[in-house]
């Protein structure tokens, strides 16, 4: 099974690490901080794949985390900040501080997740599990 477990929660967002079944750790994961807390709890969930669009309206092929209590659209995708997700799991390579701001990021969103869809090129769902 996969996992994804939140290692960090502040106010600038929960940062944590996925990882493919047996494997280490795959990449570095950021979520919209809500008073320190995710939208998406520990548990066990199912991971289906399907077009989605983010609020710039172009759609993309990505995987919906399914079944969280009171939330629907939790989605894994590209993005650098808190503010890039609303509850959604963005993929980055690596933490690092927002010079601007002084919060933390994740860095090379766009390469990790096109990396992350390479290695679920045919696979239409999976469970994961969230500590």
């Amino acid at each position: 099974m996969n996992t994804l477990k939140h290692t960090d929660f502040r106010p600038d967002g929960i940062f944590g690490v996925f990882a493919f079944d047996g494997e280490p750790t795959f990449c570095r994961t950021l979520e919209h901080s809500y008073d320190n807390q995710p939208k998406l709890q520990p548990g066990t969930y199912t991971c289906v794949r399907g077009t989605h669009a983010l609020h710039n309206g172009i759609p993309f092929s990505t995987f919906e985390i399914t079944g969280v209590t009171g939330h629907s659209g939790i989605l894994f995708h590209a993005g650098n900040f808190n503010r890039d997700s609303e509850g959604c799991v963005l993929i980055g390579q690596s933490i690092a501080i927002n010079p601007a701001t002084g919060d933390e990021m994740i860095t090379g969103s766009k390469v990790e997740f096109a990396q992350f869809l390479g290695r679920l090129e045919g696979v239409d769902s999976f469970d994961l599990e969230v500590t």
